[in-house]
C-alpha cells in the first residue's frame, strides 16, 4: 500500500469517526427549557443533565451549567430567549462533571459561582478523571474546550441570595449521593432543585455515596422542606410521591445488599440474583452491576470505587 493509499484510509477512518460521532450527538433529543413556575425554568434533558433558571429584571440565577461549553451555549440561548438581564449566580449543586463543566461559559458573562466546600473538593481532586472519561467525542464534543472553573464563594450549611425581589436558599443537609450535595430552593414557587440527592425514576450513581443509609436520611430530611415542585439533576420535573419511591429505592438497596453480604453472598452471586426488577424501567437500570459493586465495595471495604469514605465528608448540620 503506497503512501497516498494509507493517506486516504487514514482520512476516511477520521471522517468516518466524525460522522459517526455526529449521528449520536443528531440522534440525542434537545433539552426542553420550560418555565415551571413564576420566574423559574427548568431545563430538561432526559439524555444529560438538567438546569434551572431564576430569570428576574435584576440579573439570573442558574443551578448547574451542564456537561460541556457547548451544551452551556445552548442553555444561555434558552435564557436569552427570556431575558437580556446579565447571569449574576451560578450554583453548583454537586461534584460531576455533567454539571460544572459548563462553568466558563457563565464566568464568561459574569457570574459569581458558589458551591459547598466538599464540592469544590472533589472537583479539584477528580478534575482531570472526569474531562477523559466524559462521552465527548460520542457527542461531537471536544474535551480540550473543558477548563476548571472553580467556585468564588463557599458556603457551609445555608446560604441566602436575593435576586430582583426572589429569594433563593442554599442548603446543605449532609451528604446523599456526594459529598457536599447542595439543595435549592425557591420559596416563591414551592420548587426544590435536589441537587444529587433526589433523581426522578432514574438509577443514580451509587459510586460517590459515603452511606446508603446516610443517604435515606437525607432523602427524609429534604421532604420537610415546603415544595410542591421537585427539579432533579436527571429525570423529568417530580412530585411528593417520586420522593418517596426514591427513597424507598435506596433504602431497598441498602437493606437487601446488607442482607445478602451478612449472608455470604459473593458479588457475583448478588449481581446475579439481587435484579430489583420493579424499578428495570428507570433509566440507567443498565448502571445496575456497577452500582451494586460500589456498594458492595463500600459495605465490605469501607470505602466505594471512588474513594468517598464516610469520615471525609462534613456532617449533616446539628438542628
Amino acid at each position: 500500500m503506497n503512501n497516498a493509499t494509507t493517506l486516504s484510509c487514514a482520512l476516511a477512518a477520521i471522517a468516518c469517526g466524525l460522522l459517526a460521532g455526529l449521528a449520536v450527538a443528531q440522534d440525542r433529543a434537545p433539552a426542553e427549557f420550560r418555565e415551571v413556575a413564576p420566574d423559574l425554568y427548568f431545563n430538561f434533558d432526559f439524555d444529560g443533565s438538567n438546569s434551572a433558571v431564576l430569570v428576574t429584571d435584576d440579573g439570573v440565577l442558574v443551578v448547574d451549567t451542564r456537561m460541556h461549553p457547548d451544551d452551556a451555549e445552548d442553555l444561555l440561548d434558552q435564557i436569552r430567549q427570556v431575558t437580556d438581564a446579565p447571569i449574576r449566580y451560578v450554583v453548583v449543586s454537586q461534584h460531576h462533571g455533567d454539571h460544572y463543566m459548563g462553568n466558563s461559559v457563565f464566568k464568561r458573562e459574569g457570574a459569581t459561582i458558589i458551591a459547598h466546600p466538599d464540592t469544590q473538593a472533589v472537583i479539584e481532586e477528580r478534575f482531570e478523571f472526569e474531562r477523559t472519561t466524559r462521552p465527548f467525542a460520542a457527542r461531537g464534543q471536544d474535551p480540550d474546550e473543558v477548563v476548571l472553573v472553580l467556585p468564588d464563594v463557599l458556603f457551609s450549611s445555608r446560604a441566602k441570595i436575593v435576586l430582583g425581589g426572589r429569594t433563593v436558599e442554599l442548603i446543605y443537609l449532609g451528604p446523599g449521593q456526594n459529598e457536599g450535595d447542595t439543595l435549592v430552593y425557591f420559596p416563591h414557587a414551592r420548587a426544590l432543585h435536589t441537587g444529587g440527592v433526589f433523581h426522578n425514576r432514574s438509577w443514580a450513581n451509587t459510586s460517590y455515596a459515603p452511606s446508603l443509609a446516610g443517604w435515606v436520611s437525607v432523602l427524609r430530611t429534604m421532604q420537610t422542606i415546603d415544595a410542591d415542585i421537585y427539579l432533579p439533576p436527571h429525570g423529568d420535573l417530580a412530585t411528593g410521591t417520586d420522593i418517596e419511591n426514591f427513597t424507598a429505592f435506596i433504602d431497598e438497596i441498602d437493606s437487601s445488599m446488607r442482607a445478602a453480604i451478612d449472608d455470604g453472598l459473593s458479588l457475583e452471586q448478588i449481581l446475579d440474583t439481587l435484579t430489583f426488577d420493579a424499578y428495570s424501567d428507570w433509566r440507567g437500570y443498565d448502571r445496575r452491576p456497577r452500582n451494586l459493586t460500589a456498594v458492595y465495595e463500600l459495605m465490605t471495604q469501607g470505602e466505594a470505587n471512588y474513594f468517598v469514605p464516610a469520615s471525609r465528608a462534613t456532617p449533616a448540620p446539628a438542628n
